[in-house]
C-alpha cells in the first residue's frame, strides 16, 4: 500500500531537549550521551498502556548507551533513533505504534560491565515482545536499535532467527540497527556505501540471522570504530569482543572493581567528575556561614567519591593514554579528557581525604574556626580539577571511565616491557652461583653474583611492586586458551604471587650494601658459619632468596610451583599487547571520539545519494513493512 494513503497520526509529546553526544572507544563502548527522562522510577501508567497497546505493527525500539534507564517510560522516544520512528509514525498512522525499551544502558560505569548492561536490555525486550505477542495476537514487529541498543537489537534477532527468541521468525518483519557492534552477521543487509576491511567492534554474532537472513539491516559510517573497526586493530576487536560477552559474574578478582568503577551518586543522580569542585564551593560557603550541619553532610558525600577517584586514577592516569588523549586537537573531547586526567593526577586525594575527615570533626565539635581552616585546606588539595571548565568536565566523565579495559591494557603493557628486558640467564646463572660462593666465604664471588642479579631483576621488580596485577590477568584470562595474551595472563597471575614486597625491599637492601663494599676491605666471615657473616652484612637471607630468583628464571615465569609452557617468554616478546600497537590503536580511539562520529547518524550522509544515515535506515524498513 503506498504510504501516501494513511492517515498521519498525531504525534506525541516528544523528548524536550537535544541529546549530548560523547563517543567512547578503544575498549568497548561508545554511545551517546543524554539527558534522561523519569529517572526516579515512577512510571506513567496511561502511557504504559498505550506503549502496550494492539497495533498490527509494533516497534521494539532499543536505545544507545546512557539514552534510557530501567526504570524509563516505554512510550517516551528517547535519543537518535527520534529519527528513524517519527517518520514511521507518520507514514504508517494508526498501523504502527513504538514500546520505547528501558534498560541499564551503561558501558563500564554505574558499576556495571558492557555485558551486564546489554543483557538487561536483552531481557527487557523479550519481555515486552512475549507480553505482546500474548496480549495483542496478529501484531508483527519490527526491530529497532542503535549503539548498544543495535547490540540488543540484533542478537534478539539472531535469537530470533535460531527459533529461539520471544516471537517465531513469521511475526518479526524487519529489523534494523544503527551504529551495530556485531556488524558482520552472517544474513545481515548492510546499507550504505561498502567499508571493507572492518567489523564491528563486538564481532559478527556466530550463529548469523538465521531464518531472518535478509530481513535485518544496518546502517554504519565510516570511521564509527563501534561498527567499522579496521580489522589491522586486533587488540582493540579482540577486547572488544571479550568485553562485549563477558558480565561481572565471570571475571576474577579485582578485575570486576577495575572494570566497573563507579564513582556513585551526587544529590541523587550519577555521580560525575564536577561533584567534586561543586562540592567543595559549597562546603567553603557552608565553613564560611558557620553551617556545621550542612558542612559534615556535604564533607560526608564528598568522602565517598574520594575512594573510588582514587581507583580511577591510579587505573586511567597512564601516561600512554594521557599523552594520547592530549596529542589530539585542542578543544575535542579527547583532548579534555586528558586535560582532566592530569588534573586528577596532580590532585591530592589522600590530603583531601584527611581533610574531609577534618572538616566532619570540627563540625561534629562546633569549631567553626577549626571547620574553615579544614574546608579550605581541602578546596585547595582539588585546585588543579576546580580550574577546569565544569561544562566540559561533565562531558568527559563517562569517556574516563570508559577507558577502563585500554587503561589496563597499558598497563599490561608496561609490565610486559619490564619482563621482555630482563636478562634472565644472566639472572640465572648469577643466582645459581650465589650458594655455593657463600659457602665458602667468596665474599668478592658473592659481590659479582648479587650485583648482576640487582641490575638485572630490579627493574622488574620495582613495576610488578607499583602495579595491582590481579586485574591485568583476569581480563587476559578471558582470552581465548592458546592465544598470545592469554599467556601473558597466566604469566602475570604467576607473577602476581611472587613477594615483589620482599624481593624489592631485599634487591634495595642488597644495593646499599653493594655500594658500600670495597673490595680491598671485605667483611669479615665466620669460616665457621660464612652465610651467617654474609647475611649479617647484606641483611638479607641470601640462601631463601636465591630460590625464588632462581625459580623466576630457569623456567620463564615458573614460580609458586605454577608451570608455564616452555616458551611464554617468547611469547610475551610478540604479543599484541605491546606500546606501539597500543598509541597506534589508541590514537585511532582518540581520532574517533574526539570528532563524534558515532552521534553524526542524522546528519552524516552513508552513501552516494546523501541522505543520512538514519533516513536510509527508515526508508528500507518503511518497504519492508509495506510489503509485509
Amino acid at each position: 500500500m503506498s504510504s501516501g494513503l494513511h492517515a498521519r497520526k498525531p504525534m506525541r509529546q516528544r523528548y524536550r531537549r537535544s541529546a549530548i553526544a560523547v563517543a567512547v572507544a578503544g575498549a568497548v563502548a561508545a554511545a551517546a550521551a543524554v539527558p534522561l527522562l523519569n529517572t526516579d522510577g515512577t512510571v506513567n501508567a496511561a502511557r504504559t498502556s498505550e506503549a502496550m497497546s494492539c497495533t498490527p505493527i509494533k516497534l521494539i525500539v532499543v536505545p544507545g548507551t546512557w539514552e534510557t534507564t530501567s526504570a524509563a517510560d516505554p512510550d517516551t522516544p528517547v535519543g537518535m533513533l527520534r529519527g528513524v520512528t517519527e517518520p514511521l509514525e507518520q507514514r504508517f498512522g494508526d498501523r504502527i505504534s513504538a514500546y520505547w525499551v528501558g534498560y541499564n544502558a551503561t558501558a563500564f560505569d554505574q558499576g556495571k560491565t558492557y555485558n551486564d548492561s546489554k543483557q538487561t536490555g536483552i531481557d527487557a525486550a523479550r519481555k515486552a515482545m512475549t507480553d505482546i505477542a500474548r496480549d495483542c495476537p496478529g501484531t508483527r514487529f519490527v526491530g529497532l536499535g542503535f549503539s548498544q541498543g543495535a547490540d540488543v537489537n540484533g542478537d534478539i534477532a539472531a535469537q530470533i532467527g535460531a527459533g529461539q527468541g520471544p516471537v517465531p521468525a513469521a511475526s518479526y518483519i524487519a529489523g534494523g540497527g544503527a551504529a551495530d557492534p556485531g556488524r558482520g552477521t552472517k544474513g545481515e543487509v548492510n546499507l550504505g556505501d561498502p567499508l571493507p576491511g572492518t567489523r564491528g567492534l563486538a564481532g559478527p554474532r556466530p550463529q548469523g540471522f538465521g531464518e531472518l537472513s535478509g530481513r535485518v539491516a544496518n546502517v554504519c559510517l565510516k570511521g564509527d570504530l563501534y561498527c567499522a573497526l579496521p580489522e589491522e586493530n586486533e587488540l582493540t576487536a579482540t577486547l572488544g569482543t571479550v568485553l562485549s560477552r563477558v558480565g561481572l559474574a565471570n571475571l576474577q578478582g579485582s578485575a570486576e572493581r577495575e572494570l566497573s568503577t563507579d564513582l556513585g551518586t551526587a544529590n541523587g543522580k550519577p555521580a560525575d567528575l564536577t561533584a567534586v569542585p561543586t562540592g567543595l564551593k559549597t562546603l567553603t560557603g557552608q565553613a564560611r556561614g558557620k553551617d556545621t550541619t550542612g558542612a559534615a553532610g556535604t564533607a560526608g558525600e564528598l568522602a565517598k567519591l574520594v575512594g573510588p577517584l582514587q581507583a580511577l586514577t591510579r587505573l586511567v592516569a597512564n601516561p600512554v593514554l594521557v599523552n594520547t588523549l592530549l596529542n589530539s586537537p585542542p578543544g575535542s573531547q579527547n583532548h579534555m579528557a586528558g586535560q582532566v586526567l592530569q588534573a586528577l593526577s596532580n590532585t591530592d586525594l589522600v590530603g583531601l581525604a584527611t581533610d574531609l575527615d577534618a572538616v566532619q570533626a570540627a563540625a561534629k565539635a562546633g569549631d567553626t574556626a577549626a571547620l574553615a581552616r579544614a574546608a579550605l585546606a581541602a578546596a585547595a588539595k582539588a585546585a588543579p580539577l576546580t580550574g577546569l571548565p565544569s561544562d566540559q568536565v561533565a562531558k568527559v566523565t563517562k569517556v574516563i571511565q570508559g577507558l577502563q579495559p585500554v587503561a589496563l591494557l597499558a598497563q599490561a603493557s608496561n609490565v610486559i616491557g619490564g619482563i621482555s628486558r630482563i636478562d634472565y640467564r644472566g639472572i640465572q646463572r648469577a643466582a645459581r652461583a650465589v650458594p655455593a660462593y657463600a659457602q665458602r666465604g667468596d665474599t668478592r664471588g658473592v659481590y659479582r653474583s648479587l650485583v648482576a642479579i640487582e641490575d638485572r631483576l630490579m627493574p622488574l621488580a620495582e613495576t610488578a611492586n607499583r602495579v595491582d596485577l590481579t586485574p591485568l590477568a583476569a581480563l587476559l584470562a578471558m582470552w581465548p586458551p592458546g592465544s598470545p595474551e592469554r599467556a601473558v595472563g597466566e604469566a602475570l597471575a604467576v607473577l602476581d604471587r611472587v613477594d615483589w614486597v620482599r624481593i624489592t625491599r631485599d634487591l634495595r637492601a642488597i644495593q646499599n650494601k653493594l655500594d658500600d663494599f670495597d673490595p680491598k676491605r671485605p667483611p669479615a666471615i665466620d669460616p665457621a658459619d660464612p652465610v651467617k657473616s654474609l647475611n649479617a652484612f647484606y641483611g638479607v637471607d641470601l640462601l631463601s632468596l636465591v630460590p625464588q630468583v632462581t625459580d623466576l628464571t630457569e623456567h620463564g615465569l615458573n614460580v609458586a610451583g605454577v608451570p608455564l609452557p616452555k616458551g611464554t617468554l617468547n611469547g610475551l616478546l610478540k604479543t599484541r599487547l605491546n606500546p606501539s600497537n597500543l598509541v597506534k590503536e589508541g590514537l585511532d580511539a582518540a581520532v574517533f571520539y574526539g570528532t563524534q562520529r558515532h552521534v553524526m547518524y542524522g546528519t552524516a550522509p552513508v552513501d552516494g545519494s546523501g541522505r543520512p544515515a538514519l533516513e536510509v535506515l527508515e526508508n528500507w524498513l518503511a518497504q519492508r513493512i509495506e510489503t509485509a
